[in-house]
């Protein structure tokens, strides 16, 4: 019989600057030896599960699939995605990762059989480049955004936590995952995967990486949706933490992380981040103002 050990160590910060110190590059948040990323999410009981495994996108596959989602279908619904993606990239004439007539034969048009066939060996690693350009756009894939800058973290925790508050979420605590990977070879089950800061200035703007979540099921049969937290039971001393900040220290944390040049502007080079930055600073005064 397995046994299940803490899958993660939780601790909880009061104030923004508490957490902020604790983050510090001169201070050591877990002892060495130590590689850490981390993610910022604006609500600390939400799973580490990457977009198309949500429950919105499990809403949408709902309607193209009735019924319950099999493992193999989870697949082609995926690839189908990041088929769409390549479609319209092609319609404005952007380059994709290791694009050529012969890659979209063999890995985007076809050639994933074998990950049909056998579900749980999906994804297909040499998508993985179109994947996390595609996911630093907006597309939903499997792949989980991390970085390995606790401020980047932050910043997103923050800025997101304020913008479920624009849409009416009620959050207690926002979160900050850490994930020491000097140790995850112990975790068959996960992958990190950095891609080149080419593949999008988004990922080299935000010092991104991300983690691969796993498939699993069999073909023609329903799979089960796990947070990727849970791969880390299988063993004592988790190499994964969650740090935790009440939502009203969200204005305060943003602006630490402005003062120290994060913002949406930097995070997401271009118009569409400076006009999100306007976005994070009207809610930070609504919320000021509020209290």
């Amino acid at each position: 019989m397995s046994v299940s050990h803490d899958a993660f160590r939780k601790t909880e910060f009061s104030t923004a600057d508490e957490m902020w110190e604790a983050l510090s590059p001169t201070r050591d948040l877990v002892p060495p030896p130590c590689r850490l990323m981390y993610r910022g999410q604006a609500d600390s009981e939400w799973r580490l599960l990457p977009t198309v495994l949500r429950r919105p996108m499990r809403k949408i596959f709902a309607k193209v699939w009735p019924g319950p989602v099999a493992a193999d279908s989870q697949v082609w619904l995926e690839l189908r995605l990041i088929q769409e993606f390549v479609r319209f990239c092609d319609q404005v004439g952007i380059r994709l990762p290791n694009d050529s007539a012969e890659f979209r034969k063999s890995n985007v048009e076809s050639g994933n059989d074998r990950y049909l066939l056998e579900p749980a060996r999906w994804p297909n690693p040499k998508l993985l480049e179109t994947m996390a350009a595609a996911r630093h756009h907006g597309v939903p894939t499997r792949l989980l955004d991390w970085t390995i800058v606790p401020q980047v973290a932050a910043y997103f925790a923050a800025s997101d936590a304020l913008a479920k508050l624009v849409e009416g979420c009620q959050i207690r605590e926002l979160a900050i995952w850490v994930l020491n990977i000097e140790t995850i070879a112990h975790y068959p089950d996960v992958q990190v995967f950095r891609a080149p800061g080419s593949v999008s200035p988004n990922i080299a703007a935000q010092s991104g990486l991300f983690t691969v979540h796993p498939h699993s099921g069999i073909r023609d049969e329903f799979f089960e949706v796990r947070g990727l937290e849970e791969k880390f039971s299988i063993l004592p001393n988790t190499p994964l933490m969650k740090l935790t900040l009440p939502f009203r220290e969200c204005v305060r944390l943003l602006e630490l992380c402005g003062k120290i040049g994060i913002t949406a502007a930097t995070m997401r080079p271009g118009a569409d981040g400076a006009a999100r930055a306007v976005t994070d600073s009207l809610r930070s005064w609504s919320r000021s103002w509020e209290t």
